[in-house]
């Protein structure tokens, strides 16, 4: 049946009741992995370079999400898909985080089905 491994996500939220959504949405599908700000999740993301997609908050203490994104892609030189999950969600907001690389936005707050479909269009189908 192919590779059977679970595809792994890095969320990187500082709320914890997000951190509980995402863990109900995410966590029958997905294996999770959780940084509570930018220089956390830079952490995270180079102990684990294989990780399949990342969705990230832009609005966080210490190193917020558009710096977390640019960094990933210049400083760790990752390509994996970032969707963007905030309730900051002008345009400009959706332009800035397009460009300090991030793949896709969905504003908060968001059903479930359209964060599992913005995932599934950016990671290439279905999860495992």
């Amino acid at each position: 049946m192919g590779d059977e491994r679970r595809r792994r996500l890095l969320v990187v939220e500082d709320s914890p009741m997000m951190v509980r959504m995402y863990r109900m949405v995410l966590g029958p599908r997905y294996d999770l992995a959780f940084a509570a700000d930018g220089a956390e999740g830079l952490d995270a993301a180079a102990r684990d370079p294989e990780v399949d997609g990342m969705v990230v908050d832009i609005n966080m203490p210490g190193m917020d999400g558009l710096e977390f994104t640019r960094r990933l892609r210049t400083e760790l030189g990752m390509s994996v898909p970032v969707l963007v999950c905030s309730t900051e969600a002008t345009e400009a907001d959706q332009e800035a985080a397009r460009a300090a690389g991030a793949d896709g936005f969905l504003p908060k707050p968001w059903k479930p089905a359209e964060l599992l479909a913005a995932l599934d269009e950016r990671l290439g189908g279905g999860a495992g």
